[in-house]
């Protein structure tokens, strides 16, 4: 952007931008495999928040398997019908899954499958042979994750009995213990047997950095853990706005002209926005941000440009009064992980309101966390 050119927020096409953000967003693919019964559709509800697969258009890419995407999700879900354990349709379901997965991985990157969900019914009380064949080779193409459903059915004997079936086939600690009960859910004390938020910590660990971003959009975080993990991974957000600020000002900008970094902030501000699921239309989000968001960055720039440059930033050229790649990097940092935490703070706890929160929360946060900016390798 011409540097001489005020940023006007008014003409800033904010559905354009959520397009542009959308399609940016790298996909990553995941599998769900099991008996019928198992508890499929349980896990991917319980995980996502909603049935994925009446939000998207589901398209068979085989007799027994059905593609589910959209752009309203941020991720592509690959189903498989299942078998009834017994029937005759158990060879042709294994030979179905194995070979649709082994064709996927000869392919590019964004249509192999990235990860796979096999789900068994822990109250059957025994892992099946085709169980563990189907496990071990597809283990041997792609990261898989073994979930153990419905254990409120069973006692610990027996589920440590179910996990020994499988310790030979797949790691141990890719196999997960899940119940959607709510006596389990709603009761502290009987939660922490569950390890839904381990599932989505080890999930979100297998994929590879562009993928993971594309999961925690997706993902209902209803945990405190959940939500400190979509904190920690939004930091690869921000990181590459304060790139995208440090190279606008590799020509230093006079203090004048910092509303050129402005653009940068709010792209940013949406992108956090999104990856937090705020609940807005573009029109609202458009006046969230231009009601709250910039006045805080304005006010929060004139304050830190005109106060603490030289404070934060000891080779800023105060007297030349201009902005470096340096102080447009880490006045980006702050900005973003304010927002973050902001953001972090609306999911924890939505007694307030993330207008609110901005108002309330956002100076305070920028200067703390201009104060820690790794940047300036300054410590709080």
């Amino acid at each position: 952007m011409d540097k001489q050119t005020p940023f006007n927020f008014d003409t800033y096409d904010l559905k354009e931008e959520l397009d542009r953000l959308r399609g940016k967003v790298k996909k990553p693919n995941i599998f769900i495999a099991g008996a019928t019964g198992s508890g499929k559709s349980s896990v991917v509800n319980h995980v996502f928040g909603r049935d994925l697969t009446k939000v998207a258009a589901g398209e068979p890419v085989t007799r027994g398997i059905h593609q589910f995407m959209s752009d309203e999700i941020s991720i592509v879900l690959y189903d498989s019908e299942g078998y009834e354990i017994g029937s005759d349709r158990q060879q042709a379901y294994a030979d179905e899954v194995i070979g649709f997965v082994e064709r996927a991985q000869t392919k590019g990157a964004a249509e192999q499958i990235h990860l796979v969900w096999y789900v068994i019914n822990a109250s059957m009380k025994r892992v099946t042979p085709l169980d563990r064949a189907l496990i071990k080779q597809l283990n041997e193409a792609t990261s898989v994750a073994v979930l153990l459903t419905q254990i409120d059915q069973v006692d610990v004997d027996e589920l440590t009995a179910l996990r020994q079936e499988l310790m030979d086939v797949v790691p141990e600690e890719a196999v997960f213990q899940v119940s959607v009960a709510a006596e389990l859910l709603n009761d502290p004390e009987l939660r922490a047997h569950l390890d839904w938020e381990r599932l989505v910590t080890w999930s979100v660990e297998q994929l590879d950095h562009s993928l993971q971003e594309g999961l925690l959009m997706e993902i209902h975080a209803e945990s405190e853990a959940m939500l400190k993990l979509k904190r920690k991974k939004a930091n690869r957000i921000i990181s590459g706005y304060v790139a995208s600020a440090g190279t606008a000002a590799a020509v230093p900008l006079p203090f004048a002209d910092a509303i050129a970094l402005t653009p940068i902030q709010v792209t940013m501000s949406v992108h956090l926005f999104r990856y937090w699921g705020v609940k807005a239309n573009d029109d609202m989000l458009k006046t969230l941000i231009g009601s709250t968001i910039i006045p805080q960055i304005g006010r929060a720039l004139s304050k830190t440009i005109l106060l603490n440059v030289m404070k934060f930033f000891p080779g800023a050229n105060a007297a030349a009064s201009v902005i470096n790649a340096t102080v447009a990097s880490g006045i980006t940092w702050a900005i973003g992980l304010a927002i973050n935490e902001v953001a972090y703070r609306n999911a924890m706890d939505s007694s307030k309101t993330i207008e609110q929160l901005l108002d309330s929360d956002f100076g305070s946060l920028f200067e703390k966390f201009m104060e820690q900016n790794p940047v300036t390798k300054k410590k709080s």
